[in-house]
Parts: structure tokens; C-alpha cells; sequence
């Protein structure tokens, strides 16, 4: 994804607000790949990924109006906060599986060191999707959209310190399957 420059963005965000077809399009066309991406950290299914993709994208043309430009970058962060609340509300009104399990878990210490730098992209993608549903929510508002563990204990309705000790078993579970990549072993 190439960044839009302020003027770009802004403009974008003008036409949006406007109901501009050029600009939604332009719009879908910059960040559909990244959104995809997003919601794929959240969401295993590539179909459900593609249906929960379109209700953030309406969602988002939507409520534009609500959007307020803060300068380089506000309207793609705005956007994906959408994104990654409407993957949240889709897994939630699924229940098939419990979000996240309940029972208070020990305390663990957090000594997984996950430097990744010699892991391709695709392939730590795949290993987020193959963590419990409860660890990767929690996994992916801590490490990739940056909330505390109180906020995602409001956002999932748990307890801060069941995130936490869900956080550090994700952790755990990376850093062997990490490892399993790096030794040549087939995930």
C-alpha cells in the first residue's frame, strides 16, 4: 500500500462525505488489500472475510460524515477501526466458538520473544489464523491495533487479566510454531 499524501487523503475524505462514486472508488480501490489483510487476522474464512469486508465498507461510506480529518492518516485509521470492530461483531454474533474462554487462566510469565524479521509476512498471517479464536482476538487488539488490556476487556468483555494471560499464551504459541518454521517444520 503506497500512503496517500495528506492533500490525497483529505481530498478523498471530502468526496466521501459528498457520496462521490470517483472518490468511493478510489477510496475502495487504496485500502481494500490492507482491509482484506486486516480482517483476515480476525477471520479464518476468506468468505466471511469477503462479506464482513463489504458491511465495513458500507459502513464506512455510511457513517463518513461522522469522520473528523485530524491530518496524514486519520481517514485510513478511522477506517480500520471500523474494519476490526465489525470482524469483532461478526465472530461475536457467530458464536460457534466461544470468543474468548472464560475461565480465569494461571498467570504466565511473558518471555516469548517473537523477533520475526526472517518470518514472511504471509506466513506469520497464517500462524495468527491458526491461534485459538480467544487468543488471536486478544493477540491482535494488543500487538496490532495497540489497546491496553483494559481496553480489550471492555471491547471482548473480560477481565483485564484474563487478556493478559491470553496475550502471553498467544505469545507462547507463536514462538513455537516460530520456531517450528525455522527448524523446517510444515505447520
Amino acid at each position: 500500500m503506497i500512503k496517500l499524501d495528506e492533500k490525497e487523503e483529505q481530498k478523498i475524505a471530502e468526496g466521501l462525505k459528498k457520496r462521490d462514486p470517483s472518490a468511493m472508488r478510489t477510496f475502495y480501490n487504496h485500502y481494500a488489500a490492507i482491509f482484506m489483510t486486516v480482517c483476515s487476522r480476525y477471520i479464518n474464512d476468506s468468505d466471511d472475510v469477503k462479506d464482513v469486508l463489504q458491511d465495513a465498507f458500507i459502513k464506512i461510506f455510511t457513517k463518513v460524515n461522522s469522520f473528523e480529518y485530524r491530518g496524514s492518516g486519520s481517514l485510513f485509521a478511522w477506517s480500520k477501526q471500523i474494519i476490526v470492530m465489525e470482524a469483532l461483531g461478526f465472530l461475536r454474533n457467530k458464536k460457534t466458538v466461544p470468543l474468548v474462554y472464560e475461565e480465569e487462566l494461571p498467570e504466565q510469565k511473558d518471555e516469548a520473544d517473537l523477533s520475526v524479521q526472517d518470518v514472511p509476512e504471509e506466513k506469520l498471517l497464517q500462524m495468527i489464523q491458526m491461534l485459538p479464536e480467544g487468543y488471536r482476538m486478544v493477540f491482535n487488539l494488543y500487538v496490532l491495533e495497540n489497546k491496553s488490556h483494559k481496553e480489550i476487556g471492555e471491547i471482548l468483555g473480560i477481565r483485564e487479566k484474563s487478556s493478559a494471560s491470553q496475550l502471553s499464551r498467544a505469545k507462547t504459541i507463536l514462538k513455537q510454531q516460530i520456531d517450528s518454521y525455522r527448524k523446517g517444520v510444515k505447520l
